[in-house]
């Protein structure tokens, strides 16, 4: 088995809760290298400031002790977890540098750059292309790797005509430990849930179509609730004064506060846990490309048998689709996939659970991708 460094999700950059789902998407790469009985360092570039390193110091604490970690500034000192020497000895003898996102630098922090291979895991599939297509050079954004991953399973491939520059694209599904989801009693009653950063990303222009964020995506199912007549609730990360609140809540949209809801990746479990099902919208962007981006947290939804309807991003041909898991382009394809989840419940949430243990449990997922890196798994 190999020693492994996982860095770069800056799960503490801000300092404040509310982030449960990106930290617990972190931890599902992270324990499930360890699980498969690699030795795992776990590095996260931080800001420094005292809140941010006691949030991170939190999170390690509470699910990846006593695994090592280290938070490092962005040139590369070392705030908290190991010291200096013994991050030092961990990297001259890992076998692999794995980047959960692109890193936006030429190369990683100093203690980290001798290390061979580089594994880049790009998370914002046609983004973080189209943002590399604006850069002189695109490793500016990119980082400069041996390998090049993304959860965008049409990228660089004739289904997707987002720019590529010229690099050999792979594809990996976000993993997840069905461990941590097996526990939650089922709850048909509960809510059709979703987390969503309304404004994050913004607009981008793709072959001259302007793409909105979810905001502009949910607006096209803006009547679910009411016309289906179900219970739906979003942990909703928007300004406090934004007039879509007003406007959602009017839909029968129910909204939380995500730095309550989702807080840390206890809570974060605890809401999918508490609810019947998820209903999500995609940016903009990702629809419009069809890079066949796939949520990490819808991933968690299916492992925890909750089933799952999600807008289209290009992906129905690569998944199972109409049974515990559906793809939709528009509101009426959404309320017939919430009347067939809720005319028979358990037969949906099977085989939502079904396709997290066939597509994205830790142990399908991970031995494929470190096999293509030359790891044993």
């Amino acid at each position: 088995m190999a020693r492994l460094v996982v860095y770069g999700a800056n799960l503490a950059w801000e300092g404040k809760p509310g982030r449960g789902g990106h930290v617990m998407f972190a931890l599902n790469w992270i324990e499930g290298l360890r699980l498969l009985g690699h030795e795992v360092l776990y590095v996260d570039e931080c800001n420094g400031q005292p809140e941010s390193l006691a949030l991170l110091g939190s999170i390690m604490a509470a699910w990846w002790a006593p695994s090592p970690y280290a938070a490092l500034s962005p040139e590369g000192e070392v705030l908290a977890g190991v010291d200096a020497d013994g991050l030092r000895r961990f990297c001259l003898e890992a076998a692999a540098l794995i980047a959960l996102g692109a890193p936006f630098r030429a190369g990683p922090p100093p203690p980290l750059a001798a290390i061979r291979p580089r594994v880049l895991v790009d998370m914002d599939p046609a983004f973080v292309q189209l943002w590399a297509d604006q850069e002189e050079l695109p490793e500016a954004v990119y980082g400069l790797h041996d390998f090049y991953y993304t959860i965008g399973v049409n990228i660089g491939t004739p289904r997707c005509r987002i720019p590529t520059h010229g690099l050999p694209w792979r594809h990996v599904w976000n993993p997840v430990l069905l461990d941590w989801w097996a526990d939650l009693p089922a709850t048909p009653e509960g809510p059709i849930s979703t987390v969503a950063g309304w404004w994050i990303n913004s607009y981008q222009v793709f072959e001259g179509q302007t793409c909105g964020p979810k905001a502009e995506q949910f607006r096209r199912f803006l009547t679910l609730p009411e016309r289906s007549a179900a219970p739906f609730a979003i942990a909703l990360e928007t300004a406090p004064d934004d007039p879509d609140r007003a406007l959602l809540a009017a839909h029968r949209w129910h909204l939380l506060d995500p730095a309550v809801a989702v807080a840390d990746a206890e809570a974060y479990r605890r809401f999918i846990g508490s609810s019947a099902a998820e209903f999500s919208c995609a940016k903009g962007l990702y629809v419009v490309s069809n890079c066949g981006w796939f949520s990490d947290r819808t991933a968690c939804y299916l492992a925890a048998g909750r089933p799952a309807i999600c807008q289209a991003t290009g992906i129905a041909d690569a998944l199972p689709s109409g049974e515990g898991l559906f793809f939709v382009s528009d509101l009426e394809e959404a309320l017939e996939a919430v009347a067939a989840i809720r005319a028979d419940y358990p037969r949906h949430a099977a085989a939502a659970q079904r396709i997290a243990r066939e597509h994205f449990a830790t142990e399908q997922v991970l031995p494929n991708f470190l096999a293509e890196l030359g790891l044993s798994a």
